[in-house]
């Protein structure tokens, strides 16, 4: 689907098959984006109370957070538009 770390392709270079059948056909992606979001911050949010906070301090622990999420931000992009897509293949040809 990408040509690039956040260029996509217009159709599939195999099959010929058109990625955003719409304008703004890839809005959805945002809310799977966030749900991605929520769930990996959650997660890093409890692991930096319980490891990081009693060893480095509030401050340091969502720093590194931060920095995670920051770091996540390509894979979450790419994922989102992925799962989006596949979620919508059997809704319109």
């Amino acid at each position: 689907m990408f040509a690039g770390r956040f260029t996509m392709n217009a159709t599939c270079p195999v099959c010929g098959h058109r990625f955003e059948r719409e304008q703004g056909f890839f809005q959805g992606a945002m809310y799977v984006s966030w749900v991605l979001g929520v769930m990996y911050l959650a997660v890093l949010g409890v692991l930096a109370q319980l490891l990081l906070v009693p060893r480095v301090g509030i401050a340091w622990a969502v720093a590194c957070v931060v920095a995670i999420h920051v770091l996540c931000i390509p894979a979450v992009f790419r994922y989102s538009r992925v799962i989006w897509a596949h979620l919508n293949v059997r809704t319109r040809p």
